[in-house]
């Protein structure tokens, strides 16, 4: 019997949800005080019900941007894709949806990020690049230091 190609395909790429808050606008626009702005990045895997070759991956990018006293803006974003993995060996299915598939979305969830904030009235928000393999291992690391101790 002939071994199967490996498939590693993108079906669609979409936003799930998104989200953008300026609570204290329009006061936000005359402060001084430059804001600090925190990332946060989340990754969910799904297999999608009656279709074990699709796995939704959903990459999460939320960004607050604060003073001291006062929040600038909140930002959510789903950013999530449908891809097709079939005939692809166990063990590459972990790094492909914890590492390659965000890799894929994050170009599409900065985007966003910087039109919501650019469109909230503040200067487009651009962010940094994200290196997924580099978090990927840091977790295997931290993985494996819980399970030695």
């Amino acid at each position: 019997m002939a071994e199967q190609e490996p498939i590693f395909m993108i079906e669609r790429i979409y936003t799930k949800d998104l989200s953008f808050e300026s609570p204290n606008t329009p006061q936000s626009f005359t402060m001084s005080e430059a804001p600090t702005v925190d990332v946060g990045l989340h990754t969910e895997t799904h297999e999608v019900s009656g279709a074990p070759e699709l796995m939704e991956v959903v990459l999460t990018v939320t960004v607050n941007a604060k003073s001291s006293t006062s929040t600038y803006f909140a930002v959510e974003v789903q950013q999530a894709g449908l891809f097709r993995l079939q005939h692809i060996p166990g063990e590459h299915r972990p790094i492909l949806l914890a590492v390659h598939c965000p890799t894929i979305l994050f170009p599409y969830a900065r985007e966003a990020v910087a039109d919501l904030v650019g469109r909230g009235g503040f200067q487009p928000l651009h962010l940094h690049p994200v290196n997924f393999e580099a978090l990927y291992q840091q977790a295997q690391q931290e993985q494996l230091q819980h399970t030695t101790q």
